[in-house]
């Protein structure tokens, strides 16, 4: 029922602000600016919800070579031997997978860089890092590790993919130089700390073990990283404790260590979602991608089809709000969508999306605005309709009563008369007959005036079915026949065999008005022709008079209640004004038009024009 009453009224402007609306849609949900909003929005998502300290995170132990290091062993980067002599003592630890995200590509002296191949050995699981160097050529180079650190060690890229204002909210999981590729440093700790085999991708998906990563081939890989809380969040161990023997090395033991430089000024650090005054270290975000990996906490936005098919439940929803609600309650109802968003928004991450809240407030505020002005004109036009009802309708009043006092009058006058008993038989008879035709006169007034009111307001329901045109149609002539004979004038019918489904009664109704009409106005002894006229889905009834006509100007206010011809009063005809526009309501209701064409001098010929169906 209510979605009914959606429909009903003005519908065509609804279904344009509606329409309107949806064309809104894609400006809002590939707007730039917008994104970027849904993407502060993501980060604050990310900075409210707690750190979480998960099976994973636990696992995971980064060595920092940070200020300290730099301070007591040396200026970054890193002298060979000293590195060489940490990993040695880490080594001792028995960590499960060492993650080295250094560019070891440059030779240094060759018995530093033996060195440190022979502390490298002593690790079963290593990865090294790769970069792409700066170029903008097609295919660029990577930054490889020297031919004898890299024997038998996991080479992968240690790059992050900022988004245009700088953040790192995601990692390729695959880069691709000089027809190498390589995957990601976080992917490739997954793998070998998971002891998985090599990862298989599908069109939709990367498989790693029992893991299905989703990260697409469209994409090109890509995976939002679920930071599990800021800077910190893992646990830490500076470079300079490995070299000096000052950290418990049970804390390494069967552990993913990730070795990378977090000094503040060497350069490694970006921003991220999560990050507070300084940008996180590249060893946090590599942690942070295999958190992501080993615990599934992956996260990904909704989809342009998800938007589009949120962004019209939420335009569908808007606009019936604004339409069915009004005041303090569609306030309430507006205030309570967008607090829905907003907790959809959190509620979302840890379901495995991130929900473009900045595009649906956006979508929230231009539907209700757009809707909120229409159903504001809607209403403004309902109102200047109801104020013309009103006064048409007080003019109606006022006609009747004028007309109903004529009848009165002589009424009353009459009866006064007779009441007074001083006036002779035959005039009382006289009086009496008056009342009673005055009585009857009032009593059709009124009658017609209910009948006004009913059609007008739809009281009268039609009641279709098929009718028989002709036979209709000769009914209603041989009553006006009737009519007609007492002024000696003729009403002929010419009607082929038609069918239409109306309401033969109303039908039947408006055709005899407007012969009545053509044999009153028209001279004695004339010809009233009611002519059927098949128009293929419709048909045309047409009755034509030799009358006096209709000036111009009176064409259009014929068909208004209550009105009557200048010309009509002068000849003596009595009449309410009322007949023609029943017609025109009843050809209304019918699904049809009514037109006259006249002339002064010329008679008129008034045509209904009605749909077969």
């Amino acid at each position: 029922m209510l979605f009914r009453g959606f429909l009903a009224g003005p519908r065509l402007v609804r279904v344009f602000y509606f329409s309107l609306a949806l064309a809104a849609l894609p400006l809002v949900i590939w707007n730039g600016f917008i994104q970027q909003v849904n993407a502060e929005w993501n980060d604050l998502t990310l900075r409210l919800l707690p750190s979480t300290q998960t099976e994973a995170v636990r696992q995971v132990v980064l060595v920092a070579v940070d200020d300290r290091t730099a301070a007591r062993h040396g200026a970054i980067p890193l002298d060979r031997r000293i590195l060489a002599a940490g990993l040695r003592s880490l080594a001792q630890a028995g960590p499960r997978v060492l993650a080295v995200d250094l560019l070891l590509s440059e030779p240094g002296d060759p018995g530093a860089d033996a060195e440190l191949a022979r502390s490298l050995a002593l690790f079963p699981h290593r990865i090294l890092g790769a970069a792409l160097g700066a170029n903008d050529s097609p295919s660029p180079v990577w930054i490889w590790p020297l031919p004898e650190l890299e024997a038998t060690s996991t080479v992968a890229h240690v790059h992050a993919a900022p988004d245009p204002d700088g953040d790192v909210r995601s990692v390729l999981l695959a880069k691709v130089g000089e027809s190498r590729r390589l995957w990601a440093l976080g992917l490739e700790s997954a793998r070998l700390f998971l002891r998985a085999d090599r990862p298989v991708e599908t069109a939709d998906s990367i498989i790693l073990g029992s893991l299905r990563i989703p990260a697409t081939a469209s994409s090109s890989r890509t995976l939002w990283i679920n930071y599990s809380g800021p800077e910190g969040t893992f646990q830490r161990v500076s470079f300079a404790d490995l070299i000096e023997r000052s950290t418990d090395a049970a804390i390494f033991r069967d552990k993913l260590v990730i070795l990378g430089v977090t000094a503040q000024g060497a350069g490694d650090r970006v921003f991220t979602p999560v990050s507070a005054g300084i940008g996180m270290s590249g060893i946090e975000i590599h942690a942070n991608v295999f958190r992501t990996i080993v615990d599934q906490a992956f996260v990904e936005p909704l989809g342009p089809t998800g938007e589009v098919v949120l962004g019209v439940l939420l335009i569908a929803t808007t606009c019936f709000a604004v339409f069915r609600l009004q005041g303090t309650r569609l306030f309430v109802t507006f205030v309570a969508l967008a607090g829905l968003l907003f907790g959809a928004g959190f509620a979302s991450v840890p379901v495995g999306y991130f929900l473009p809240i900045g595009s649906l407030l956006t979508i929230l505020a231009i539907a209700a605005t757009i809707a909120g002005v229409a159903e504001y004109a809607i209403l403004g036009r309902s109102l200047a309709t109801e104020v013309s009802r009103r006064k048409e309708y007080a003019s109606r009043v006022q006609a009747i009563a004028h007309e109903i006092k004529t009848p009165l009058t002589a009424i009353l006058g009459s009866s006064e008369m007779i009441s007074e008993g001083l006036v002779p038989e035959q005039q009382r008879v006289e009086m009496a007959g008056i009342i009673h035709k005055e009585s009857k006169r009032l009593t059709g007034l009124v009658e017609t005036f209910l009948n006004v009111e009913r059609v007008a307001s739809g009281a009268v329901q039609l009641e279709k079915r098929p009718v028989a045109l002709r036979q209709l149609c000769q009914e209603v002539v041989e009553r006006g026949q009737l009519y007609a004979a007492r002024k000696k004038s003729h009403v002929e019918l010419e009607a082929p065999e038609l069918q239409v489904r109306a309401d033969p009664e109303l039908l039947a109704f408006a055709i005899y008005n407007l012969i009545t009409n053509g044999v009153k106005y028209s001279p004695k002894n004339s010809i009233v022709q009611v002519r059927v006229e098949d128009a293929r889905s419709e048909v045309s009834i047409s009755v034509t008079d030799k009358g006096y006509g209709i000036a111009i100007g009176e064409k259009e206010k014929i068909f208004d209640r209550f009105y009557r011809s200048q010309r009509a009063e002068p000849l003596g005809e009595k009449g309410t004004g009322i007949g023609l526009s029943l017609v025109k309501e009843i050809v209304q209701q019918h699904g049809g038009t009514v037109a006259v064409e006249s002339a002064p001098g010329t008679g008129s010929r008034f045509t209904i024009t009605v749909p077969k169906e």
